[in-house]
């Protein structure tokens, strides 16, 4: 396996200035040849699921088809999209809403296979908006006025707080976001610079550990278990290579339902994407659902709040979006 880390390339997020970034890359983890297998590059999120591509990985899913996984890391699945477009990606991660965003504004984005999806029920889920235990923030509507770091403006965070506040009998036009990377929220929750984050783990453990607030799990209040994150291509590439697709597509499914069955397969491979963090908490936070289902159903909900929020003007377009069934 090749492995590089790389936020974003600059040149294509210039080219596609719908989001934003910097670039910085690093050599090659491991080189040398890699006989008949092709190298195929990968977007993903310096986030826990990702740990679970590297489980695949190990246990050779995509090295059976004939892939060599090349890994490149940026800040939000948005920051992502432009890289897959323009070829610099074959593959990335992306959370639903910017998918659906670019499908709003013609571009050629095609899901292949589910990734992760937050907890379909109980009282806890994998992500969650924070205060500061002497905030006086305790619930959904008391984020009225407030200001809540998120990872990525007009995304997935904003759309579930949102809807969370809504369901709260709260204001949600009178919550105002910050984009922040998930490293740096916990200094800016403790110096005061926002009010509140939302965060996915590891970073929800840590700070839980250390006596802050979990004021609402927005995914359990807005779309119980909807998907977080979904493996896309471009069209192009899709249409172009599609024996790639498939290979992909087969290796991504069995990983996915590997790393269902086997949580602590997943936890070992954490170190692969957060080595800073100890090994204690990494065996103690919560895992995403992963498996192969699309959740279709949660998808339209997701589509229907974000028409109605104004994220995209027509009808979500999932037909265009996932593969047919």
């Amino acid at each position: 396996m090749v492995r590089k880390s790389v936020p974003v390339l600059v040149s294509v997020l210039l080219a596609l200035s719908a989001c934003g970034g910097e670039s910085e890359e690093t050599p090659d983890a491991a080189s040398g040849s890699s006989g008949d297998l092709r190298e195929v590059s990968v977007g993903m999120l310096p986030i826990m699921p990702t740990a679970a591509l590297y489980a695949g990985i190990e246990q050779g899913f995509f090295e059976d088809r004939g892939l060599q996984v090349v890994v490149e890391t940026g800040q939000g699945g948005a920051a992502l999209l432009p890289a897959v477009l323009s070829g610099d990606l074959e593959f990335a991660t992306s959370n639903p809403v910017s998918l659906l965003q670019a499908r709003g504004r013609g571009l050629d984005v095609e899901v292949v296979a589910h990734w992760t999806s937050a907890l379909s029920s109980g009282d806890a889920d994998v992500n969650a908006v924070v205060a500061a235990p002497d905030s006086g923030i305790d619930s959904a509507a008391d984020l009225e006025g407030k200001q809540v770091a998120v990872n990525t403006l007009n995304g997935m965070g904003g759309l579930t707080i949102r809807e969370a506040v809504r369901q709260d009998g709260g204001d949600p036009d009178a919550v105002s976001f910050l984009e922040l990377g998930f490293p740096d929220m916990p200094a800016a929750l403790a110096a005061g610079n926002v009010d509140a984050v939302w965060v996915p783990e590891p970073f929800l453990s840590s700070l839980q550990a250390e006596g802050n607030t979990v004021v609402t799990h927005p995914s359990l209040e807005s779309v119980a278990g909807h998907p977080t994150q979904l493996f896309f291509t471009s069209g192009q590439l899709a249409e172009s290579d599609p024996e790639l697709v498939a290979d992909m597509t087969a290796a991504l499914e069995e990983t996915l339902a590997y790393a269902e069955e086997n949580p602590d397969a997943v936890k070992a491979q954490i170190p692969q994407v957060l080595p800073q963090l100890p090994a204690e908490v990494a065996q103690s936070v919560r895992l995403e659902e992963f498996g192969t289902d699309l959740r279709r159903a949660q998808l339209e909900e997701l589509g229907r709040l974000m028409e109605e929020d104004g994220l995209i003007e027509e009808p979500a377009d999932l037909d265009g979006l996932l593969p047919e069934e």
